[in-house]
């Protein structure tokens, strides 16, 4: 883990985002790229889309310095306040770089990924004022086209480490090598893992076996008492009964393999809008099976 990716807003969740990021750098001793692109904060003064409005204004020159002008400052500012909480903490082994653009904020998150080649990205879930549900749907538009794990920070008062992690197994064909891949992500942490699966009553037999198949691959993992697997029986709400296990278990994180057959995924796209995607509200973290 050598590169992490950080979209920010400069909104107030900016500041718990990069809390994240930065423990994860410590950990790995790893560089911070903060990136920020402005057009959004252009084109977001309400709901609309580019097509409703006036391009001549949108484009107009001395507005764009301004706004680059303002970004700039507002990037330099966060780097700055960064830097110092690195100092404080004596966290000698993390870089921090920072990068700004203007343009489409889709294309452009795009374009500094296939740069930077990050090898994870840290980014909030909700946005600076109007921008809230854009930029929400920014998170899952991230989650559906990079290949490297994705964390999603809604809104907490602080980071509140890995202790315990609840990996959201659907039993498909990638579980095995995206539980893997979350275990050696986590080894530095000496957390405690939980694979579950959520079901109805009618799928649990069927359920169960393949559960145990993919248990057979973590002998060792179980054995030393990091790793866990669940089957839970659906009773009621889909995310009820996620938040139920969540809170029992003492969760801060779901891991989470994003297809659409995935139950976790299906709620992150469903509530990602809402402040709180969980009642638990703890951080998201998917896992592509398909990585660079």
């Amino acid at each position: 883990m050598k590169k992490i990716l950080v979209p920010v807003d400069f909104s107030q969740h900016t500041d718990i985002t990069c809390q994240y990021a930065i423990e994860l750098a410590s950990t790995y001793g790893a560089e911070l790229k903060l990136f920020h692109t402005y057009f959004d904060q252009i084109i977001l003064t309400d709901t609309s889309f580019p097509d409703t409005l006036d391009m001549t204004t949108l484009y107009n020159e001395q507005l764009m310095r301004e706004i680059f002008k303002q970004s700039e400052a507002s990037m330099k500012e966060l780097h700055e306040k960064l830097d110092a909480r690195i100092r404080e903490k004596n966290l000698e082994n993390i870089t921090v770089t920072t990068h700004v653009s203007g343009g489409e904020v889709e294309h452009e998150l795009i374009e500094i990924y296939n740069e930077f080649k990050p090898d994870m990205i840290v980014i909030g879930t909700t946005g600076k004022g109007n921008n809230l549900n854009v930029w929400g749907k920014v998170s899952t538009f991230i989650i559906d086209h990079v290949k490297v794990p994705v964390f999603t920070i809604p809104v907490m008062k602080g980071f509140k480490s890995f202790e315990n992690v609840m990996f959201a197994a659907d039993l498909s064909e990638g579980n095995r090598h995206s539980l893997e891949t979350l275990l050696d992500l986590f080894k530095p942490f000496k957390n405690q893992v939980h694979a579950v699966h959520f079901c109805h009553t009618s799928k649990l037999s069927e359920a169960g076996v393949k559960m145990k198949d993919l248990q057979s691959g973590f002998s060792k993992e179980i054995a030393e008492g990091r790793l866990h697997f669940n089957l839970i029986e659906i009773e009621g709400e889909n995310q009820e009964t996620i938040d139920q296990f969540v809170k029992g278990k003492l969760i801060n994180l779901i891991a989470f393999q994003p297809h659409k057959r995935s139950l976790v995924y299906m709620v992150f796209t469903r509530n990602i809008t809402k402040k709180n995607l969980f009642a638990t509200n703890v951080p998201l973290l998917a896992l592509p099976v398909g990585r660079h």
